[in-house]
């Protein structure tokens, strides 16, 4: 008896040192990723651009699930964050988007204090940024000004259904956006 005991905890430690197949490939994948990023400077931010695409599902399902505008307002300025250094590596990827994308950036804490209203008229439609030079920095621009503005719907009150669907359509808009900034990295 002592002996099978024995053999069965033996074979037990030695299955606890085995490294599973799916972790193997997983370190090979996040070594890859470690390398290609070290290797080009211009590579897209990997971590940020998924993290930001996860954020953004979320966000939508915190919406479509009647949410509180606190945690709405909360999980957008998450999303305005997660923007931040993908704006920054796009202008590096992208030297002809500098101007335009750092205009934005110098007000990205203050943007959802803003109204609605001149959300829309100077960084929707681009009247408070330097001209668009490159189709590439208007949807670059739009991952932090979509979020941006349901913060602000937040903060003001998410009050009916019209609303919560403005809101979500802001987001659903950004993801769309968010492909296009994809593509862009990859070209």
């Amino acid at each position: 008896m002592k002996k099978i005991i024995c053999t069965i905890i033996l074979l037990a430690l030695a299955g606890c040192n085995e490294t599973p197949q799916s972790n193997t490939a997983l370190v090979k994948a996040e070594t890859s990723i470690t390398k290609q990023n070290t290797t080009n400077k211009t590579a897209a931010p990997l971590t940020p651009l998924i993290d930001y695409k996860a954020n953004a599902e979320k966000l939508i399902t915190l919406i479509d699930s009647n949410g509180t505008d606190a945690d709405i307002e909360k999980y957008s300025a998450n999303l305005v964050a997660a923007s931040k250094p993908i704006i920054n590596s796009f202008i590096e990827k992208f030297p002809q988007c500098q101007e335009y994308l750092t205009a934005l950036s110098q007000v990205a804490d203050i943007i959802a204090t803003l109204p609605l209203s001149e959300i829309e008229s100077g960084y929707h439609s681009d009247g408070k940024l330097p001209k668009l030079t490159d189709a590439s920095c208007y949807h670059a621009k739009d991952l932090l000004v979509h979020p941006a503005t349901v913060q602000a719907m937040a903060i003001i009150g998410i009050e009916d259904v019209e609303q919560r669907k403005q809101a979500k359509a802001e987001i659903v808009e950004v993801i769309s956006h968010f492909s296009q900034v994809e593509l862009a990295y990859r070209s």
